[in-house]
């Protein structure tokens, strides 16, 4: 799990847009790769112009570091922490997603930051619930996960129906944005977003063609400050349409 230029860039861009800040917790210990070159060291120079004047690249990652806790701590995160399975990259926590999660840990972070880490996970439905455990009433989840083109990568590619269907639709939380990241440095700009199921009764549409290579699913959803839905029945969003409003033309974009 790493952090590139055009990563970079989408999170200074949530967490300052979204005014972000408070205790913090990447999952997984993030490592910093910064700029590479062409399109998508552009788009990470205008982002830093734009929401961090004054700020240099070395200014975010001391020189010769490898994690990421400088950069998060200079887009004003008063703790920052990392959770990991195991000490192996020395997280400041250890602990098992997949696992039943201890009281200490709960409601315990304003951000939580999934830059690679629960597609990784076998028992996704738990690590997410364990993720909604975690954040503090009106948190954020900012998720980077891969979408298309990472075949073997991990046990599952994401996709826009999981924010919709799952973090909007089943637990009510608020959709800040969600978009279909390339992460070859020269198709940083060729950013494809989709239409909400939860408002069309359909399958997520794309606004256009993806790019090629691997594309990131780029999204943040804000807690709401009173939870009133369970997480315990999840269903896809088209498909609860076609329960509760059956429509005979549907079914092609439900097959």
């Amino acid at each position: 799990m790493a952090i590139p230029d055009t990563l970079a860039a989408r999170l200074i861009e949530t967490v300052k847009g979204h005014e972000l800040n408070g205790s913090f917790l990447m999952l997984g210990r993030q490592r910093w790769i910064g700029s590479r070159r062409g399109a998508s060291s552009r788009v990470f120079a205008q982002v830093m112009a734009d929401h961090l004047p004054g700020l240099s690249e070395p200014d975010l990652v001391p020189e010769g570091a490898t994690y990421s806790e400088t950069f998060f701590e200079k887009l004003g995160f008063v703790s920052v922490d990392s959770m990991d399975y195991s000490d192996f990259e020395k997280a400041s926590i250890i602990q098992d997603l997949s696992a039943e999660l201890p009281k200490k840990l709960e409601r315990k972070f304003d951000v939580i930051y999934d830059g690679g880490t629960c597609e990784h996970i076998f028992d996704l439905p738990t690590a997410y619930r364990n993720i909604h455990k975690m954040l503090k009433p009106g948190g954020v989840l900012i998720g980077h996960s891969p979408c298309n083109n990472w075949v073997n990568h991990s046990f599952y590619q994401i996709n826009p129906e999981m924010v919709y269907g799952f973090w909007e639709a089943t637990l009510g939380y608020e959709v800040l944005h969600c978009a279909l990241q390339p992460i070859k440095p020269a198709h940083a700009r060729k950013v494809v977003t989709t239409t909400n199921p939860n408002v069309t009764g359909k399958r997520p549409r794309l606004s256009g063609s993806l790019a090629e290579g691997g594309i990131i699913l780029d999204y943040a959803v804000r807690k709401p400050k009173r939870s009133t839905k369970s997480a315990d029945k999840v269903y896809q969003s088209d498909y609860i349409n076609r329960w509760t409003a059956p429509d005979p033309e549907s079914e092609e974009d439900a097959a």
